[in-house]
């Protein structure tokens, strides 16, 4: 079962309108996440969240991984527009009732109704990029998504944490006006190329049960990750059988878009290319170490430097503002050259340093180090991540440019999920291992504090149910001090792994293929009607070249 493909090749003066709409669409994705990661540990406080306060992103990046996925073959089905349409609906009630929560618990649920939506935001922006422009061209208007994804990562943080020391219910409300402009962006603006086809064909064809299999199995797995070590031991009952029984919905996941549907979520010959292989295992470390670094480097700050929330956003911009000037240039690189291979295996060496930097800051570390390292970082994350789309999308056709799109979305937001888990983790194991070494303390208190470390930290704590007063401030800043630094060598170690998955998987394909020359006149309205991409379904124009 087949679709008509969706290329689009649209004048220069259109192609602006889109890249600005597009880009508009990553700005209200990325200013949801900066902005509730500059103020996560000041939520987490006032809804007495403790160890749970990961699952607040958490539950977003469960939901938005699992249905990148969807998005991606619904975009093929309903045609990109439509399925933009309804994300940016689902976002903007998802973000409404996340600023009505009145618990940790409704707001995680709350969350991950927003990552519904927003899964396909970023995703399907990205598919209409590559139906409307060249691959090699897509480095000229580049600038257009740097100054806004500069703006996001810019003043998002900062913004983020401004808004949380007034009320942090701000941060989802300030989601509402700006889908409300996205929608009316795409609306006007943005082109609309029907596919084919009955509704009752097109719905036929959506793999629903690939993609409730997805989110069954990567949300048992971060849901194993969460507790193991904070709630309960790695070892326990729970822990074990959710381990298990995620990893078989993995493996059912798999074997059904093998065997199963017609129009797989994931088709698995995609994985013939070598590229695609290298580009999405260096995209599931992207997404660990990225999001990462955006949640818990203000926390960082915050818990072991006692910064405020808007000082600790703000320390995120040496790495936002590189990120967005490298991606930019890593773009334009390509254009120039054709060449995206050096850009993204500099950008990894870069990263793993600058990481492994970040992991040596105390509290005599100076502002020019926390400046200087966090400047290393960004310009490995900027090389990384735009070359890398352009180098995933080369070894695919064109009609499958929005499916390997998605996926390499999904593998990326996957690793953030995992990563988020992951690095809650280690910190609650730090705290635990520090708390459990004073002995007047049991399993119950031990939980209780590591669910308020506000008090804590604020000094004399006396626990429930007694008149002791304790004072573990001191014994909660080297724990956190421990449990950031292992997540920052964890990360750098993961970089230095990317890089050598990308000198090995990665090699250089060449950008032009045989009948864009046409495509590009047809777009200009040199030759009669669009075509319905028919005549060129399964081309690649993809050679290997040098490595």
């Amino acid at each position: 079962m087949q679709f008509n493909e969706q290329t689009n090749y649209l004048p220069t003066s259109k192609v602006i309108a889109v890249f600005l709409v597009c880009a508009s669409v990553d700005f209200v994705t990325l200013m949801d996440q900066t902005t509730l990661a500059a103020s996560l540990s000041i939520i987490s406080l006032e809804l007495g969240a403790g160890s749970q306060a990961s699952w607040i992103a958490g539950g977003y990046f469960v939901t938005s991984t699992s249905f990148q996925l969807l998005y991606g073959r619904l975009s093929d089905i309903w045609s990109r527009k439509n399925i933009l349409l309804v994300g940016l609906a689902i976002f903007f009630f998802g973000s409404l009732a996340s600023s009505l929560s009145t618990s940790v618990n409704q707001l995680i649920a709350f969350r991950a109704i927003t990552g519904v939506g927003g899964g396909g935001l970023m995703t399907i922006a990205q598919a209409i990029v590559s139906d409307v422009v060249s691959l090699r061209e897509r480095g000229k208007y580049q600038g257009i998504f740097g100054a806004f994804v500069a703006l996001a990562n810019g003043i998002g943080p900062v913004i983020g944490g401004a808004l949380s020391e007034h009320s942090w219910r701000w941060i989802f409300r300030l989601n509402l006006p700006l889908t409300a402009l996205c929608v009316i962006g795409v609306v006007w603006f943005m082109p609309l190329k029907k596919v084919v086809g009955s509704w009752k064909r097109k719905l036929a064809a959506v793999d629903f049960i690939g993609a409730f299999l997805a989110l069954a199995g990567s949300t048992l797995l971060v849901l194993a990750l969460t507790w193991a070590g904070g709630e309960k031991s790695w070892d326990s009952a729970p822990v074990i059988s959710t381990l298990v029984l995620g990893l078989s919905f993995c493996v059912a996941f798999a074997f059904w878009e093998w065997k199963g549907p017609a129009l797989p979520l994931v088709p698995l010959h995609i994985f013939k290319s070598r590229v695609v292989n290298g580009a999405s295992l260096t995209m599931f470390i992207n997404g660990w170490n990225f999001v990462t670094q955006v949640y818990y480097i203000p926390t960082f700050y915050q818990l072991v430097h006692g910064y405020s929330a808007v000082k600790s956003g703000a320390l995120l911009l040496p790495i936002t503002l590189t990120q967005t000037i490298f991606s930019t240039v890593s773009g334009l690189v390509v254009h120039w050259t054709g060449r995206y291979r050096e850009s993204i295996l500099f950008g990894w060496i870069a990263w793993a340093v600058g990481l492994g930097m970040i992991s040596t800051l105390d509290e005599t570390s100076g502002l020019g180090k926390q400046i200087g390292y966090a400047v290393l970082t960004g310009f490995g994350v900027g090389n990384t991540l735009q070359p890398s789309l352009i180098a995933i999308q080369a070894g695919v056709s064109r009609r499958e440019m929005a499916v390997v799109t998605s996926f390499r979305n999904f593998i990326r937001n996957l690793g953030a999920t995992l990563g988020l888990a992951v690095a809650g983790t280690i910190i609650n194991n730090s705290l635990r291992a520090a708390l459990t070494q004073v002995g007047s303390l049991g399993s119950n208190d031990v939980q209780w504090l590591l669910n308020h470390p506000a008090e804590v930290l604020s000094g004399a704590t006396i626990l429930p149910g007694t008149q002791t007063s304790l004072d573990l401030k001191e014994e909660f800043i080297a724990a956190y001090k421990k449990g950031f630094r292992i997540v920052f060598l964890l990360g750098a170690g993961l970089a230095a792994l990317a890089f050598i998955f990308a000198f090995a998987l990665l090699p250089q394909l060449e950008l032009s293929r045989p009948d864009e020359v046409k495509l590009k006149r047809e777009g200009r309205g040199q030759q009669g009607e669009v075509p319905d991409g028919n005549h060129h379904e399964g081309e690649t124009g993809i050679k290997a070249e040098s490595e």
